[in-house]
């Protein structure tokens, strides 16, 4: 008997990928914070007035997606840490000044190296960090290889909590997105970036995830999105997200989106 054809391998990680998603669909309870974290009254006023002393260049400069060439990846496989590196920034502005300015407002200290040094010292802490064996808060987590770049459940777990670089007061999780039905899942990517939160994305090709990318904010419909290897803005509309025709560092087709819960 003559054995019948293989199997393509694209086939076989779309049927994966399919039951995945579908897996994870399943309600799940949240967690809940009982409070925004906030900085400390004489924190948030030190703060303030060293915003107030910065020139209005120094000020624009404190939003990422002002100069986005200036926060490329550093290495090729540091591009989740990057983008967690600059969600944290946009949604924490102490932190955006001490990555920026080298000031830190809690300490009052300042760190006497240049931005080009300092920004691709951090993004190595923070690859270090979520592939490593504790989280941000101290607690467990699967460790990863730094060598294939960041795991989707250590992006969630930087994403979630206070120090973390999502949206303050919320948890998110790494999905799977079913290839047979993007168009739903660039919905989800939409909705969460309206509501403030920053999606980081999983992009590949067929057969594997290759790149990480940060979905930020949305205007008529679409999703811009950071793309580190190259430190542009880049808008997704929904089309090409559903048809799997992404054009991002070079990747086409969605795998993963770190959501909120």
């Amino acid at each position: 008997m003559r054995p019948g054809p293989a199997v393509p391998v694209a086939r076989l990680v779309r049927l994966a990928r399919r039951g995945l998603a579908r897996l994870q669909r399943s309600p799940r309870t949240p967690r809940r914070f009982a409070a925004a974290p906030v900085l400390a009254p004489e924190v948030a006023q030190r703060l303030r007035e060293r915003i107030e002393q910065l020139t209005p260049a120094d000020r624009r400069a404190l939003d990422p997606t002002s100069h986005p060439r200036d926060f490329r990846q550093p290495n090729d496989t540091s591009c989740g840490a990057a983008s967690l590196v600059v969600s944290r920034m946009l949604h924490d502005e102490a932190y955006a000044l001490w990555v920026t300015t080298g000031h830190d407002v809690r300490s009052g200290a300042t760190d006497a190296a240049p931005f080009a040094e300092r920004w691709p010292a951090e993004v190595v802490r923070m690859h270090r960090r979520v592939s490593g064996l504790r989280d941000h808060d101290g607690d467990l987590q699967w460790p990863w290889l730094r060598v294939v770049g960041t795991s989707p459940w250590g992006a969630a777990r930087q994403m979630t909590g206070e120090g973390g670089s999502g949206l303050p007061c919320h948890s998110y999780e790494a999905r799977t997105l079913d290839p047979d039905d993007l168009a739903s899942a660039f919905d989800l990517v939409l909705t969460a970036v309206e509501a403030g939160h920053t999606v980081p994305l999983y992009v590949g090709d067929e057969v594997r995830p290759a790149h990480v990318v940060l979905a930020m904010s949305a205007r008529d419909g679409a999703v811009r999105v950071f793309e580190p290897s190259a430190g542009r803005l880049v808008r997704v509309d929904r089309d090409a997200f559903a048809t799997a025709t992404l054009r991002l560092g070079g990747w086409s087709v969605p795998w993963f989106a770190v959501l909120p819960r």
